[in-house]
């Protein structure tokens, strides 16, 4: 069997890393599995805008920052039929 020459870190392990608060600078630790966006909200200021402390590795890449829709905005043209 021949092995993967360009092999990439996984990002499914889960792991502690510090973040820090962009609204008034604490410094905390949670726990994910990616080195992007984290979504608890600070529990100095309740802010949730975050940057992860840690260096990310080569190959992993930051995730997209989630975005809040409605249901509507997902589903387009459904057309009720009466029963």
């Amino acid at each position: 069997m021949e092995e993967a020459t360009d092999k990439k870190p996984t990002t499914s392990k889960y792991s502690v890393k510090q973040y820090k608060c962009l609204e008034c600078g604490t410094v905390s630790k949670h726990g994910t599995n990616h080195y992007g966006y984290i979504y608890p909200p600070c529990k100095k200021c309740g802010n949730t805008e975050h940057k992860c402390l840690e260096p990310v590795p080569e190959g992993m890449g930051i995730p997209t920052r989630w975005t809040k829709v409605k249901f509507g905005d997902l589903v387009v043209g459904v057309k009720r039929v009466p029963v």
